[in-house]
């Protein structure tokens, strides 16, 4: 089993990541892989729902999104985190 945890904070090492880390180690404990991707502060496009993801199997927006893409194909679970 693989999670996905997506960390929406701009600050790489802070409360967020802080909380982040310490659900992976329960994570872990319990043999479960996890992934960690730094949304926080990228230049992520909202979806337009223009459909073309459907079509050609990526985002027309050449963005991290579609860097991540198999990370969500590949994973059971998903968590994410923001700063609030």
């Amino acid at each position: 089993m693989k999670v996905l945890m997506l960390n929406g904070s701009p600050r790489k090492n802070g409360n967020t990541s802080v909380a982040l880390r310490e659900m992976e180690k329960i994570f872990a404990e319990e043999g479960i892989e996890t992934k960690v991707f730094q949304a926080g502060g990228k230049d992520i496009r909202g979806c337009i729902a223009c459909g073309a993801c459907s079509k050609k199997g990526s985002c027309v927006f050449d963005d991290e999104v579609n860097l991540i893409a198999p990370e969500f194909e590949a994973s059971s679970g998903l968590v994410v985190a923001s700063p609030v």
